[in-house]
């Protein structure tokens, strides 16, 4: 490119000193010299165009790939060498009532940065800053980073720090693509998303069916030091080791499948691993076999999107993992939400890039659904939530959203938040 540019400047100056010698040496005068000079100038104005757009970076194209997000699955779309991406999200939150408090946050800014290095070899990672400083309870990290290595359509590897194929949001947690300000508390608290553990394991796709199948370090279910372990209020939430130095002497396998069926999604997941980590509780080893499970349906027709989860779990040596950690963490928990939307501008400017959808959904789940012997179940750990909000896209990777949520717990007493919030891919 840069070389064609040279290549027309180059024969400017020499068709001009050509010109001027064929002259005698006498400047030719502007009447003779326009015709050259404007067809010359015309060639290096066009070269210098088709550089411009040759540097430009191409229109980014915003797709889903084996279960990521449309923003993490650029690199996949890139046909060669480096793809960044990213999006970002903050909100306000009002609680009224008597002591009414007010909040607002950048909740993250998340890069996607990946590297194609040919048609098989791609790396691909996501590096999070959360709540705008470090300096003000802020962090730093990585929620994935993994290489692929594509064999066919319906049989690739990945390795690396990988996010566990539980749930819906776990995968696809980029702002545009969630309804609500927030992420349902189900997948917070029951699922832990976001959850990515160190692993290997296979993936791929074939006539509307798609797996992931991985073997990963397990998590860790006591607290110590910086780890909080498992818990009452978020049971195995704080068992998360995302691949920071992560003990791995208890792995874990998890496993997912999803059929799409026309505008039908039905899928299912499963992890299960040992927690104990090596440790020991009234010296006996611990296992702390961990079992979680969930089915989910999905249906988008038109400007209609309607879709819904249940989640099942068990933790085995609940007690003695409630007796170490000092909180009564669930021996079987349960829960589930049910989620429909409809964006009222299909009704007058289908295929648009505009939307205007409003949504509810209803969540219900237990993290006490059962407890050890010897412990008593908090009522407080039952909740039912419905949260009821609009969603406003300018334009597909952008949305601005607006809802009104009501917790309704099994004790104590209901909260009511209403949150504005703004996200937004790249």
């Amino acid at each position: 490119m840069f070389s064609r540019v040279c290549l027309a400047a180059l024969v400017l100056t020499t068709s001009m000193s050509a010109r001027a010698e064929q002259d005698g040496g006498v400047e030719a005068t502007p009447s003779e010299a326009a015709p050259v000079s404007r067809t010359l100038f015309d060639v290096l104005a066009a070269e210098v165009r088709r550089l411009k757009e040759e540097l430009a970076l191409p229109a980014p194209t915003y797709q889903s790939f084996s279960g990521l997000g449309p923003a993490a699955s650029k690199v996949y779309f890139t046909p060669r060498g480096l793809s960044l991406g990213g999006y970002g999200e903050a909100y306000y939150r009002f609680r009224p009532g008597p002591n009414a408090t007010g909040e607002t946050d950048l909740l993250r800014i998340v890069l996607y940065a990946g590297y194609r290095f040919t048609d098989r070899i791609v790396f691909n990672s996501e590096i999070e800053f959360e709540h705008a400083s470090t300096e003000r309870g802020g962090s730093v990290n990585v929620e994935f980073a993994y290489l692929d290595f594509k064999l066919f359509d319906a049989l690739s590897v990945r390795a690396g720090n990988i996010l566990m194929p539980v749930g819906f949001v776990n995968e696809i947690h980029e702002p545009p693509f969630f309804f609500g300000v927030s992420r349902p508390l189900l997948e917070r608290n029951l699922i832990p998303a976001t959850w990515n553990e160190n692993g290997v394991g296979l993936y791929g796709e074939y006539r509307g069916f798609r797996y992931r199948a991985y073997l990963v370090n397990g998590m860790r279910a006591l607290k110590e030091g910086t780890n909080d372990g498992f818990s009452a209020g978020s049971w195995i939430r704080g068992g998360r080791q995302a691949g920071a130095v992560a003990i791995a002497k208890d792995l874990a396998g998890v496993a997912s499948a999803d059929v799409t069926i026309g505008a039908v999604r039905l899928g299912a997941s499963a992890y299960f691993g040992g927690s104990g980590q090596g440790k020991q509780v009234d010296a006996t080893p611990l296992a702390g076999e961990l079992f979680l499970g969930e089915a989910h349906v999905a249906v988008q027709y038109r400007g209609l999107w309607l879709r819904g989860i249940m989640a099942w779990g068990h933790l085995n040596e609940a007690g003695q993992i409630s007796a170490a950690n000092g909180a009564t963490v669930g021996q079987d928990v349960l829960g589930g939400y049910a989620e429909a939307a409809y964006d009222v501008f299909t009704l007058f400017q289908p295929g648009g890039d505009q939307s205007l959808s409003g949504f509810v959904r209803y969540e219900s789940f237990d993290l006490h659904k059962s407890v050890a012997a010897g412990f008593s179940r908090d009522a407080a750990q039952s909740r039912q939530l419905v949260t009821a909000g609009v969603h406003y896209k300018p334009i597909p990777n952008v949305v601005l959203k607006a809802d009104y949520q009501h917790v309704f717990p099994g004790a104590g007493a209901e909260q009511r938040s209403i949150n504005l919030g703004l996200g937004f891919v790249f």
